[in-house]
């Protein structure tokens, strides 16, 4: 399996990238597991190509860690893994789907939410939004399902969901809060619907507390990233099995 990271220049992103893909190999012997990033950061896809192929293996799952499809899923990565396995013309190469809204995320992102209002003090449900806070990127299809993912948040809770986005896509993270907090609302859950630490949290959780200070009647609170934990780990393990499935029924 090789797992594709989107990449980050930030030290803490990287590392928890490749926490989780031990967690990954630990979940999932006995495949030899391999991870790499797209850009910004070392191993490259190349390498960790490389390396699976000189452990002899003959089969190698693309796994990309990452939420949503937009062009590095349709375009960059299977170029990359192209490009990586033309001196391996024995190894059969099969790409798995990206996480999307698998099912063990949405719990996890209601894990999540449940976690930042441990021990709060009570709000009704009814005075209570949640915003859901995506990257943002210009492909359609990566922003329908950041929608749909809220979707599925809704579903889960009885609290008004509300989906914003940090770049490129409307609408924007500042203009979301700002109407929530000219609003009656008592309590407004940021929560960052990212998988690794960096720059995109810290930016989050400054808007936060900038916001606090101006609208001081309303509980403002920002849950945890969805970081490398187990059910991010399931829901990897899970795509690239149905790879691995879908390849061997081929015809």
């Amino acid at each position: 399996m090789l797992l594709v990271g989107h990449g980050t220049k930030d030290p803490r992103g990287v590392d928890e990238f490749l926490a989780t893909a031990g967690q990954v190999a630990a979940r999932a012997r006995p495949w030899a597991v391999e991870a790499c990033f797209l850009e910004f950061a070392a191993p490259t896809i190349q390498q960790g190509f490389e390396r699976l192929a000189a452990s002899k293996a003959n089969r190698v799952i693309v796994a990309p860690v990452m939420l949503f499809a937009a062009r590095h899923i349709r375009q960059d990565i299977p170029a990359a893994v192209a490009q990586a396995a033309v001196g391996f013309p024995q190894v059969v190469v099969a790409q798995a789907q990206h996480l999307g809204c698998h099912p063990a995320l949405v719990r996890h992102s209601r894990c999540r939410y449940d976690e930042a209002l441990a021990g709060a003090p009570a709000v009704p449900e009814h005075q209570t939004a949640l915003v859901m806070v995506g990257r943002g990127s210009r492909d359609g299809e990566a922003t329908k399902e950041m929608l749909r993912f809220a979707e599925l948040r809704q579903k889960a809770t009885a609290v008004d969901v509300r989906t914003a986005f940090l770049a490129m896509t409307s609408p924007g993270l500042e203009p979301v809060l700002r109407e929530l907090g000219r609003s009656a609302i008592k309590r407004v859950v940021v929560q960052p619907h990212l998988l690794f630490a960096g720059e995109l949290l810290l930016r989050i959780r400054a808007l936060v507390d900038h916001l606090a200070g101006e609208y001081q009647d309303i509980d403002w609170r920002v849950t945890d990233h969805l970081g490398p934990q187990e059910p991010v780990v399931a829901a990897i393990v899970e795509r690239a099995c149905e790879a691995q499935m879908a390849r061997q029924q081929a015809p």
